[in-house]
């Protein structure tokens, strides 16, 4: 969340710190992409070893160098995410291991159990973002070394249930009915996540800094109240996606949350965008266990790693491209552009796929129909 502001008075303009960010984005989109065709063949708990390494690499970087290079070189070479939830090679690995440790019944329930520990994480570390300001940035760049040490250490112990079938790595990684899935669903993440990248929240803090000059102390507050929000929303999400199906969930949740998150642009006080933002927090992340367990449902179990890193790659690369246009919008035009550009992409996204895929049902809900 303090990246953008930690580059801002680093003396950043906020055209380099969308560029900055964007190499951010799209160094992860370059990790998911390649594990997306080799991690099976090498072992997921590698791969989940390595990338935790690199973070550790990062840390260590923004740590020591008060240069310029050294946030640029940390954003490439680690997994920061500028967004409000995880992203790269982890998302996309972990997303292809879960649905192995329940069963299809109970598979959304652990993609909301996943989701609210990770965003319950990032709510705590969106509380320390006020450090700064009484202690400076070194002890959460510290943090940050230490949770890819503790992180290589945690995926280095998985057990052996977290890779794939024997005969499972082979040379092509999608067979050719999921790739036809798989193509259909990344053109349209592409959308929700180019709207998404306007957003990340890295902008949004820099968003209310400028707009109504919060310091990191307020918007750790206010990220930590978010993140806190948006956890909790993950198990509703699933008592939903019983009632009404996986794919209504994601759309019927993510409409209102968009029309709010416009709305959060023309608010003329902080307070009240800050109320907007929360409310607009309360249904806008409950898309995610919900597609993450659809995507794993309708494609088969040998596609899955495949399927996961190549629509979160194409959801990253999207989004790689928004920071640097949201950065020259808060320099040169409206503040409110990037948040309306964003809602409007969004929900243009929830109509598409709602049209595209309504008829493509998991295998738990055709069964429930046909019963």
């Amino acid at each position: 969340m303090i990246f953008g502001v930690y580059l801002a008075q680093l003396g950043f303009t906020p055209v380099a710190i969308g560029i900055v960010l964007t190499a951010t984005v799209l160094s992860s989109a370059v990790y998911t992409l390649v594990i997306s065709f080799i991690a099976d063949r090498i072992g997921r708990r590698k791969t989940l070893v390595f990338f935790a390494l690199t973070d550790f690499v990062a840390g260590t970087l923004l740590f020591v160098s008060k240069d310029w290079w050294g946030p640029v070189l940390a954003g490439i070479v680690g997994n920061m995410t500028v967004g409000a939830g995880e992203v790269g090679p982890f998302l996309s690995l972990e997303t292809a291991i879960l649905p192995r440790t329940a069963r299809p019944d109970r598979r959304t329930l652990t993609f909301s159990v996943y989701n609210l520990v990770g965003y319950g994480a990032s709510a705590a570390g969106a509380l320390l973002a006020g450090l700064p300001n009484a202690i400076g940035y070194s002890p959460l760049f510290l943090g940050y070394m230490i949770s890819g040490l503790l992180g290589a250490a945690l995926y280095s112990n998985l057990s052996s249930r977290v890779e794939p079938h024997p005969g499972a790595a082979r040379r092509s990684p999608l067979s050719p009915r999921g790739l036809s899935i798989v193509a259909r669903l990344s053109a349209l993440f592409a959308v929700d996540a180019f709207g998404g990248g306007f957003i990340g929240q890295s902008i949004l803090s820099y968003y209310f800094y400028l707009r109504f000059g919060l310091d990191l102390s307020t918007l750790g507050a206010i990220f930590f109240a978010t993140q806190l929000i948006t956890a909790l929303s993950f198990l509703l999400a699933e008592r939903i996606a019983r009632r009404i199906g996986l794919l209504r969930t994601m759309v019927f949740t993510h409409v209102p949350s968009n029309f709010l998150l416009i709305a959060v642009a023309f608010a003329p006080t902080a307070l009240s965008a800050v109320s907007l933002l929360l409310c607009r927090q309360s249904l806008s992340q409950m898309d995610v266990p919900a597609r993450q367990s659809y995507v794993m449902s309708i494609v088969d179990e040998r596609d899955r790693t495949a399927a996961a890193g190549l629509t979160s790659a194409t959801r990253t690369v999207s989004s790689s491209v928004s920071p640097s246009l949201a950065g020259y919008a808060l320099a040169n035009l409206w503040l409110g552009t990037p948040l309306v550009a964003a809602g409007v992409l969004k929900l243009a996204y929830d109509l598409l796929i709602y049209r595209s895929f309504r008829r493509v049902r998991p295998p738990e809900e055709r069964e429930v129909k046909a019963s």
